[in-house]
């Protein structure tokens, strides 16, 4: 027994008894939680091998977060319970466990709450999802992917009270490069030009995209000035131009509304989730005019060689558009609004290199444009 003992005090190959770790989740399920415990079998060969053991175990308390479950087909809140350990301990028991003979002993651990647990949320009415959203940003430059995907995480996390009005240019703060956004293409009145924070309207028209869904009044709400290829379908888009133009919409739910947003690939997605007491239908958009593109105009880059091209803009038509929504409560009420949206004729916009020349032989010195309406890619002498 000395000879044992000896062996396992100082790491011998000689197997121990196992060691028993509970690990604990609290689960939100169809507005109801459960608390989970989950047995979890470590074989020791070792009193050495405690130490280790512990550190890997130990691991701070994280937050609630919204996950698909692909098993339960469905969307659960989990949190993840903070573990602490205690060393000495744990080696005492160990070595009472091996005196006494027996095969596994339970590790002591002590359990934390992270501060915004499933309780937390289940408490404010955050306890089913009421929306989803996904805009593509497939084709963007860099500086716009870098941009929507910061506003997004800006409004992860968010939380709407009931009875409170939500405001985009509130709840994103200041877009600037002092709050690390870049340079990027923004539509400015007539034109496209580069600004900071070019992509905060794919992030403005994803969050209104949910809210609508959702269900919810849209509060200020105007669209883009011309239709924009990221936003289809028409009329269901949200331009921002901070601080003047804003989106707001209402929580008029029973219960707190938590955003959820991430950008994943070529998608941005939007996630509400709180007090589900409606559901909403909307129709496909109905185009009560429409007009055609304007030419295509060319514009100067010093940045760019001749022959040089680079499409920031691309032709749309001018439309009147409208979008009709049908929300029907649990408690009967049924509410039917519609949505207008009026787009100018755009044209497709190209940044050429100085001096580039065209096929029709015109050569680009300053910005011009097609007068004869022909589309960019039979014009140029060579496309990208």
């Amino acid at each position: 027994m000395r000879i044992l003992a000896f062996i396992v005090l100082f790491g011998g190959a000689l197997a121990g008894p196992e060691a028993i770790f509970y690990s604990q989740q609290n689960v939100l399920e169809d507005g109801q939680i459960t608390t989970v415990q989950t047995p979890h079998r470590y074989p020791l060969g070792g009193l050495g091998q405690i130490d280790a053991l512990l550190a890997k175990l130990s691991t701070p308390a994280k937050a609630a977060q919204w996950a698909y479950d692909p098993t339960a087909k469905k969307w659960l809140m989990k949190d993840e319970v903070g573990y602490a350990f205690a060393p000495r301990r744990a080696r005492q028991l160990y070595q009472q466990a091996l005196a006494a003979g027996q095969t596994q002993f339970n590790l002591p651990v002590a359990y934390s709450q992270p501060k915004r647990d499933v309780f937390y949320y289940h408490r404010l009415g955050i306890r089913q999802m009421l929306s989803e959203a996904t805009t593509r940003f497939a084709g963007s430059s860099l500086e716009r992917i870098y941009n929507l995907t910061l506003g997004a995480s800006r409004l992860n996390g968010y939380i709407v009270a009931p009875g409170q009005v939500f405001s985009f240019a509130q709840a994103i703060g200041d877009v600037s490069e002092e709050a690390g956004y870049k340079k990027a293409f923004v539509i400015s009145g007539e034109q496209t030009v580069e600004g900071v924070g070019g992509g905060m309207c794919q992030v403005s028209t994803t969050t209104f995209r949910a809210a609508y869904f959702a269900g919810l009044p849209i509060v200020v709400r105007r669209s883009h000035s011309y239709q924009v290829g990221y936003y289809k379908p028409a009329g269901l888009d949200a331009t921002v131009y901070l601080p003047s133009q804003d989106f707001k919409f209402k929580n008029d739910t029973p219960g707190s509304i938590l955003i959820q947003a991430e950008a994943q690939g070529v998608n941005l997605t939007f996630r509400f989730f709180g007090t589900k007491d409606r559901s909403a239908t909307w129709s496909d958009p109905v185009f009560l005019s429409q007009t055609p593109a304007l030419p295509t105009r060319y514009i100067v880059s010093a940045n760019l060689r001749p022959q040089q091209f680079q499409q920031v803009d691309f032709a749309a038509d001018g439309a009147r558009v409208s979008v009709t929504r049908t929300v029907q409560f649990l408690d009967g009420r049924k509410l039917t609004d519609t949505l207008n949206s009026a787009y100018r004729p755009w044209g497709a916009v190209w940044l050429v290199g100085p001096g580039t020349k065209l096929r029709s032989g015109r050569v680009i010195t300053a910005e011009t444009d097609d007068s004869a309406g022909k589309h960019t890619y039979d014009m140029l002498t060579q496309t990208h």
